[in-house]
């Protein structure tokens, strides 16, 4: 039985709010001062602004020196030198530049993964002359962002393109769990209120704001307003106050459906991987919901391949902290194979640790071992409900928080195999004994 796997299942007990994530002020290169920005997208009605000027964090503390009008002011900054930017939202320290994205992004989720706070968005993907300011290739080797622009207004006066759904569409027909945002990155009053981010907040606040954003529960637009999101089944509604065309988009950028009305109602087809909508009003008016994803239980929804079942697990290592954890360390650890509880299974193909957990805090570590015909590049696909690192022959490719609860193919990454046997390591921290296990499977 087919379901659809969305972000928008409670929208209830809270209320949208708009606002915009990539501000730039004098403290950067920007036309106005903090105080004179924070003022115009109050005076337009934004719920929440986050400033974020190049390699400065703007947090509470600078916040507390300005009015804010009532609005969320979210700490943060734009990670610009050396590489492609990156928001860095809700962040509480600066992030060091390196000019390997992908080590950026660890570091921010590794931070997050001892204070709770931060996240990163890829930005305007297609700007400059080649529209290659962050490559698909690089999009697909980066993990652990949580989303990408794929509308980014200042764009507009500059070389490339605003709209990055092309390559958007490329990660989600890929099995990558990406959020969708519009911003404006406005850099003087001309950039102000081009594109926005709408989300269904249950608490005014910055975790409140963050917590909405992060679970993909909100709408980018530019001037198209969602007014009711609703899923029945494998039946998606969608109402609009001002769309004048509506489209269901399915794998990889088909039109599956499309109405010219500000209502539309579709059946989300079965063999596909995903379907998104996108709205058209006057103008450039535009808005775009997150993705649904098609789940089918027995089917890998991103071309058939199976999940890996078979691994060694060592014990729980209580006295282990996460950034601890290393290959070198696990060849002195006993491990047996992971025998499946098969009188209380969580989910098929899921690998169920919690007998090693016994919900104490600590590190268990997951090994395999999986065979490539030639040397080539994969994706890995995993879920995970606690802090995970991933090491591919003793290399380490991913470090990041865990999501609770274990979603599968939540991550998806590129990353090199060799040809013959590759070892696979997995350190999953027990989150305080609350990690269940994780969800893995590679695909050519």
């Amino acid at each position: 039985m087919p379901t659809l796997d969305h972000p928008y299942r409670d929208l209830t007990g809270g209320a949208w709010m708009r606002g915009n994530l990539h501000t730039h002020t004098t403290q950067s290169d920007g036309r106005c001062v903090p105080q004179q920005v924070i003022d115009d997208y109050a005076r337009r009605g934004y719920g929440f602004l986050m400033i974020s000027d190049h390699d400065i964090l703007t947090d509470a503390a600078k916040y507390a020196t300005w009015n804010t009008h009532g609005m969320v002011m979210i700490p943060g900054n734009e990670i610009s030198a050396n590489g492609p930017h990156l928001l860095h939202v809700d962040a509480d320290c600066l992030i060091d530049p390196a000019p390997s994205r992908s080590h950026v992004i660890n570091e921010i989720n590794a931070v997050a993964a001892q204070s709770g706070r931060g996240f990163a968005i890829v930005n305007h993907p297609d700007w400059q002359e080649k529209f290659d300011h962050c490559s698909i290739s690089e999009l697909r080797l980066w993990a652990g962002y949580i989303g990408m622009e794929i509308y980014n207004g200042v764009i507009t006066i500059l070389d490339g393109n605003p709209y990055a759904t092309n390559k958007w569409d490329m990660l989600l027909a890929g099995g990558r769990r990406v959020w969708g945002f519009a911003n404006d990155d406005s850099h003087a009053p001309a950039h102000v209120e081009l594109g926005w981010n709408t989300a269904y907040v249950k608490d005014r606040s910055v975790a409140g704001v963050v917590e909405a954003l992060k679970q993909g529960r909100f709408y980018a637009s530019t001037g198209v307003t969602i007014t009711s999101i609703t899923v029945d089944g494998m039946k998606v509604r969608i109402e609009t106050e001002n769309a004048r065309r509506i489209a269901a988009i399915r794998d990889i950028g088909r039109r599956h459906a499309q109405v010219d009305d500000r209502v539309m109602e579709v059946e989300v087809p079965r063999d596909a991987k995903y379907v998104r909508f996108q709205c058209w009003g006057d103008g450039e008016k535009m808005a775009w919901t997150q993705p649904f994803v098609v789940r089918i239980e027995g089917r890998n929804e991103v071309g058939g391949s199976r999940y890996i079942t078979q691994w060694q697990v060592t014990n729980l290592v209580e006295s282990l902290k996460l950034t601890e954890a290393s290959p070198k360390h696990f060849a002195g650890r006993q491990a047996q194979p992971w025998i499946p509880n098969k009188d209380n299974p969580v989910y098929a193909d899921f690998i169920d640790v919690r007998s090693m957990i016994r919900e104490q805090p600590g590190v268990v570590y997951l090994a395999t071992t999986i065979r490539s015909e030639a040397d080539r590049m994969g994706t890995l696909f995993f879920g995970y409900d606690g802090p995970v690192r991933i090491w591919l022959n003793d290399k380490e490719v991913f470090h990041g928080p865990g999501h609770n609860p274990a979603i599968a193919d939540s991550l998806a990454f590129h990353t090199d195999f060799r040809k013959g046997d590759n070892q696979l390591l997995v350190a999953l921290d027990s989150n305080f004994g609350k990690a269940w296990g994780i969800f893995c499977r590679v695909e050519w």
